[in-house]
């Protein structure tokens, strides 16, 4: 694994995250729905800031100017509908209009099913980062502009985690965004 020193913390936060849901029962999980969200909510910030760190660490070659494509679609052909990746690896700074997010007004099955599957997706993009960090590092070669909040967790959330959930999101986030943190750290 890339940079073990943060994908084994990252792991553990979201092996305890996927024992909290294994072990909750579905139909109860209101109880217990609020601490699992805060969790999911860190974890997927430092899943993408780890991304991130690992993307800038990529060299990319150049892209090829003026060559024509060989395999150049013709007319005729249909172009495939754009698939859905499974997990975003930038953060939009507004949510889009009619997202489909739960809000907790689902029932706490529902609750249950959606953290479950997205944790799924997290541990899936933590089993293979150098695939995520690549697809990131094309986009970013594209994209231009800021790709990650100033702020990855809300305040309310990080209270309820351990502190050293918060300097972990901060050391990652000064590895993933060195713009922002420049000047900060100097002695």
């Amino acid at each position: 694994m890339p940079r073990p020193e943060l994908w084994t913390r990252i792991f553990a936060l979201l092996g305890a995250l996927r024992t909290l849901l294994r072990e909750a029962v579905p139909e109860l999980f209101g109880t217990i729905a609020g601490d699992a969200r805060a969790q999911l909510v860190a974890v997927t910030s430092l899943v993408r800031r780890y991304i991130h760190v690992l993307a800038a660490e990529l060299s990319l070659p150049p892209l090829a100017v003026g060559v024509p494509k060989e395999n150049s679609k013709s007319n005729s052909e249909k172009l495939q509908p754009r698939r859905e990746a499974p997990f975003r690896l930038t953060e939009l700074i507004s949510p889009p209009k009619g997202s489909s997010a739960s809000e907790g007004t689902d029932t706490p099955f529902i609750q249950w099913a959606l953290m479950f599957e997205a944790a799924r997706r997290l541990n899936a993009v933590l089993a293979t980062p150098q695939k995520h960090a690549l697809r990131l590092a094309r986009l970013l070669r594209k994209r231009k502009g800021e790709t990650l909040k100033p702020m990855p967790v809300p305040g309310h959330i990080l209270r309820r985690l351990p502190p050293w959930t918060d300097a972990l999101l901060c050391r990652l986030d000064e590895e993933a965004r060195p713009e922002a943190w420049a000047g900060i750290n100097t002695s």
